[in-house]
């Protein structure tokens, strides 16, 4: 199987092009909604959370209530690296299990959603990595139109991320988004044609 890590930055349109390709037949493990399923519903990761957090994060059925962990990771980098450490060798194995069923089933190309495929150590897994990428001023625009943020609080955001000029010299292919979502399908429409003839 062919694999390829998808990412971008906030307000670059990566969740905009893994949506293209999902329209477009393409296997997408998305790792958000990875992260969402086992807080909901994954015993061990509910345990070593509430091991970690306190059981004071748990509702009355035993789930993660996610506003109250919120609480306790937000604006506290100490605690949101303990919450990553525990999260992102769980969501490695939950996508590389889907990937291997995919598989089986005879699929021959996966693309990986994850916003922090290099902070999180998921590059090594890929066989190409895909960037999405706007200029610095588009994706500060994006944020505070997207969140109804000022300009400071969309700066903030994005300062607290990898620099998309930083991941754009990782990549094996930048998708530029910078201009009108037309010029970024026919951007994703030669890919297509391309990836599609490498798997086949």
């Amino acid at each position: 199987m062919w694999t390829i890590g998808l990412t971008g930055g906030i307000g670059s349109g990566k969740s905009s092009v893994a949506q293209w390709l999902k329209e477009h037949d393409i296997a997408v493990l998305d790792a958000d909604q990875t992260v969402h399923r086992l807080l909901a519903d994954d015993p061990t990761t509910i345990c070593r959370v509430a091991q970690t957090f306190g059981k004071d994060i748990l509702d009355m059925q035993g789930k993660i209530n996610r506003q109250v962990l919120g609480a306790k990771v937000f604006n506290n980098k100490e605690a949101r690296t303990r919450l990553e450490e525990i999260l992102h060798p769980l969501v490695k194995g939950k996508m590389i299990a889907d990937q291997m069923a995919l598989e089986a089933a005879g699929v021959k190309l996966c693309i990986w959603d994850v916003p922090l495929l290099f902070e999180a150590g998921f590059a090594a897994l890929m066989n190409e990595i895909w960037v999405v990428w706007v200029t610095p001023e588009i994706q500060v625009e994006r944020v505070m139109m997207r969140d109804s943020f000022t300009r400071d609080e969309a700066e903030l955001r994005i300062a607290a991320q990898w620099p998309l000029k930083d991941k754009k010299k990782l990549a094996d292919v930048l998708i530029n988004n910078s201009g009108t979502w037309e010029d970024t399908v026919v951007q994703m429409e030669d890919l297509l044609v391309r990836i599609k003839n490498r798997v086949s």
